[in-house]
């Protein structure tokens, strides 16, 4: 006899379901807490330690690092999606739910889980901490980096090692902080260059002189003067897209793995 507190067997269809939208919801369903917590766990777990080791690979091997990071994640998703699929497929008719099987519990996991920590905390943490991808809109960097580039920028750099000449940066444009800029470091901290007007000048303290390789299309420092060090976000270490010629390593400056 059934009785109220059993089910015919979990519906396979709802654990793929809940196994594609989010790692470890499908064990969940399946009455399988801790395997669909665990399940989530290192799925989250691969996202940011992988992209946090990926910094320090050779300049040329940050794009494999960030696809391999995302291989192994999406491996572990797979895994969890098929082992929610089998599980409830050999479920029997005197299933018996658990407290937790309910429409509401499920939403609430998805919410937190999918929403909360991977759209926030996940992809927040890697690209405030690790390394982001920028699209190069101008010609100002041509010819190391083509407008329309696509670069890795590792925002990790200038915690490991001092910003140098010749590195190319992206940072927060002086007049108005909501903007992005890619230059190259021309001058630091008592380094002498020449402004606009010809007059040579030395960089004081905690500031930068950057100017873009494309000098007749470029606007920076030579306009709106020198770059604070503390609003360099990042070095661009890979040009990993490019209808032109490639970013060497020589041309972004000093390589990271040194």
């Amino acid at each position: 006899m059934i009785t109220d507190s059993t089910r015919k067997g979990r519906n396979v269809l709802a654990a793929v379901f809940l196994g594609l939208a989010m790692p470890g919801l499908g064990q969940v369903y399946n009455s399988e807490l801790i395997k669909g917590i665990s399940y989530f766990i290192i799925t989250v777990a691969i996202i940011i330690a992988g992209f946090r080791l990926t910094v320090n690979l050779p300049d040329g091997m940050l794009l494999f690092g960030a696809l391999a990071t995302i291989l192994a994640a999406a491996a572990i998703y797979a895994t969890s999606i098929i082992d929610a699929y089998r599980k409830a497929s050999q479920s029997d008719a005197a299933y018996q739910l658990r407290s937790y099987n309910r429409w509401y519990f499920y939403l609430a996991l998805w919410l937190l889980g999918s929403h909360l920590l991977i759209g926030i905390a996940v992809k927040g943490y890697v690209m405030e901490n690790c390394i982001e991808n920028y699209i190069i809109p101008t010609g100002s960097m041509e010819p190391a980096v083509m407008k329309g580039s696509r670069v890795i920028a590792d925002k990790t750099a200038y915690r490991r090692m001092a910003p140098q000449k010749g590195d190319i940066i992206i940072f927060i444009y002086p007049d108005d902080r909501s903007k992005r800029y890619i230059k190259r470091i021309e001058a630091l901290p008592g380094d002498a260059y020449t402004d606009a007007d010809g007059a040579t000048k030395v960089v004081p303290h905690g500031f930068a002189y950057v100017l873009g390789d494309n000098r007749e299309h470029s606007q920076d420092s030579r306009q709106f003067g020198l770059v604070p060090l503390r609003d360099i976000i990042a070095k661009v270490r890979q040009v990993y897209y490019s209808r032109g010629k490639k970013m060497t390593p020589a041309e972004s400056g000093r390589s990271t793995d040194n």
